[in-house]
Formats: C-alpha cells, sequence, structure tokens
C-alpha cells in the first residue's frame, strides 16, 4: 500500500474527493496518491484513506527532530561530568563545615576554661547565706565546734575578750576557729558581731579566712589568710600576704554592736559591716586549698583599755537551689 502523507494536504484532497464523485478530476487525483489494491470499489478505498487519515494515528506520532541523537548523548555527557565533580565539591564543603564546628569548639573551650580559671562557680553579690553550720554566743566556754590559738589567751564570758591580766607591752595575739575545713568549691559566710565598747589603739580584733592553718609568731597569724581588722575605730581589709586592699573605714564604737560578715567562695570575697559593703574582690586564697575561718585578738597593755568582746560568731554557708 502506498505510504499516506499524513503530514500534507491529502486529508482535504480525499475529502474533496468524497465531495465531488467519480469521474473527476479531484476523485482522479486522489486516487493517484493511493494504492487502488487491485480494483477494489473506488469510493471504499477514498473513504478508508480518509478516515484512516483522520483517525490521526500516525498524524500524531512523534519524530525525533535532526540531532536529536547528538543532543541526548551531550546531555548525557554533560551530566556524568557534574556527577564526576559533585563528589570533589561535597568533600571540599564537607572540610569547610568541619573546620567551622572545630573553631566554634574551640573558642567555646577557650571561654569555658577561662571563665572556670578566673571567675568563681556561685556569684557573691547575689548569694544568700541561710544556712547555720555553727552558732555560738561563748556565755562559759568556747563549745565543741570551735579551738583557741595564739599566745594570748581568750576567754570565754558573756562572749570572748583577751585575758586582759597577761597582756604585756607588746602585742599578742590569740583567738578561735572553726574546727570544720570548709572546702574551697563551698561558699560560706563567717560572721562575727562584735562591741568595741571604748575602742584604741592596743586592742584590736578581726574576723579572718585562711587556707594555712598554721598562726605563728606573737601575733598568731598566718602567712595566708583574708581578715577584716577593726582598730580603734576604724576597719581595713588585708589579702593573703599582708596586701592591705581597704583601710580607714569609719565604724561605730561605744555600746552599739557591729556586725562583721566575710563572706568567700572559690576565688572571690566581700566584707560587710552592719550591711555595708566595703570591700569586694579576689580573695588571693588558694582556690584548691580547704579554708578555715574564725577570730582574732591582739592587744597590748594600755592606759585605761577596754577589750573588744565578740558576743557571738556564725558559720553560715549559700542556700542550696
Amino acid at each position: 500500500m502506498t505510504e499516506l502523507d499524513f503530514e500534507s494536504s491529502q486529508l482535504q484532497l480525499l475529502t474533496e474527493a468524497l465531495r465531488a464523485g467519480p469521474g473527476t478530476p479531484e476523485w482522479r487525483a486522489a486516487l493517484a496518491t493511493i494504492d487502488q489494491g487491485g480494483g477494489e470499489n473506488e469510493y471504499k478505498l477514498l473513504y478508508a484513506a480518509r478516515e484512516r487519515l483522520a483517525s490521526g494515528q500516525r498524524y500524531r506520532e512523534v519524530r525525533a527532530g535532526a540531532g536529536f541523537t547528538r543532543k541526548v548523548f551531550e546531555s548525557i555527557d554533560d551530566t556524568e561530568a557534574g556527577e564526576r565533580r559533585t563528589p570533589a565539591s561535597a568533600n571540599t564543603i564537607a572540610a569547610v563545615s568541619a573546620l567551622v564546628i572545630l573553631g566554634i569548639l574551640a573558642v567555646v573551650a577557650y571561654f569555658v576554661m577561662s571563665r572556670g580559671e578566673t571567675s568563681s562557680p556561685v556569684d557573691l553579690s547575689q548569694t544568700y547565706f541561710v544556712n547555720t553550720l555553727s552558732q555560738s554566743s561563748f556565755e562559759s566556754e568556747l563549745g565543741m565546734d570551735w579551738a583557741s590559738f595564739g599566745s594570748l589567751r581568750i576567754e570565754a564570758h558573756d562572749g570572748l575578750r583577751p585575758a586582759a591580766q597577761e597582756l604585756s607591752d607588746s602585742f599578742h595575739g590569740g583567738g578561735v576557729f572553726y574546727e570544720r575545713e570548709q572546702a574551697a568549691s563551698d561558699a560560706f559566710s563567717m560572721q562575727a558581731t562584735i562591741l568595741l565598747n571604748k575602742p584604741s589603739d592596743d586592742a584590736a580584733v578581726g574576723v579572718f579566712v585562711t587556707d594555712d592553718p598554721n598562726f605563728t609568731g606573737d601575733s598568731a597569724t598566718s602567712e595566708h589568710e583574708l581578715v577584716c581588722l577593726l582598730r580603734g575605730n576604724e576597719a581595713s581589709v588585708v589579702l593573703p600576704g599582708g596586701h592591705v586592699q581597704r583601710q580607714g573605714v569609719r565604724v561605730a564604737g561605744g555600746r552599739k554592736a557591729i556586725e562583721v560578715h566575710v563572706n568567700v567562695n572559690r576565688d572571690q570575697a566581700v566584707v560587710e559591716i552592719d550591711g555595708r559593703k566595703i570591700w569586694s574582690g579576689a580573695s588571693g586564697l588558694d582556690p584548691n586549698k580547704p579554708r578555715l575561718a574564725g577570730v582574732r585578738f591582739l592587744a597590748r597593755a594600755g592606759k585605761n583599755v577596754e577589750m573588744p568582746v565578740v558576743q557571738s560568731v556564725r558559720m553560715m554557708t549559700a542556700q542550696v537551689k
């Protein structure tokens, strides 16, 4: 059978032949375009051809145009080349990401370590000492939690005071300390209620915290202690090594007792008198050694000297959340 050219005007030609009828020029022209199949009815041939053509069975067929195959293979080559390049790009991105992550971790570790070395685990300005470890008013004896030290004998009678009858012309020291050591990591407060009576330069009393329990010399001081020292009507703060950090703070004398608090944690300290902060900063204490806390008297014989009295002492710890 003759191949029908469905992409030409053959459909219109066959339609016009069927309309014109047998024997017409259109009829003969249409017959010339198809194989008549050995004498079959011309009308049936033309009609069948026209029906096949109208059905669009081949008219709707999509054929590849010129260069289609070449374009397909070029596209495949480009895709494969891109896939070969992708692992390298992915590896580069992964390497850069890993370096960035390591850098971030290094920075975080630096700041964490720096904070661990220079800052305190507890902010003393936001710390409330509400748990009592020990409290004593020393009415007639020291009590089981407190131990005496130094060459200056201390009497416990309605409070602590130096034995005036044993004073000499030179200063001597003695006092009591809380026997239970406190870990360097623990925040605590040594608090003393002190009556200065008649302030005199011949007598002094101090509230201290130390990481060295060796109280030596006539003054019975340790080489590494933080102390708030009251002498006359002034207060001073002395750090380990004898470094005076604050002095000349006026305090009330007479018959009104004052409150002295020395608050410490791992590496910071705050000193308060009657609820007023007179000093804060690095304590200078060893951040790895346990601490002892107590009170100490320094006194010598003098004219009309009235010794200060420590009416009570309390050891307090911070509230645990």
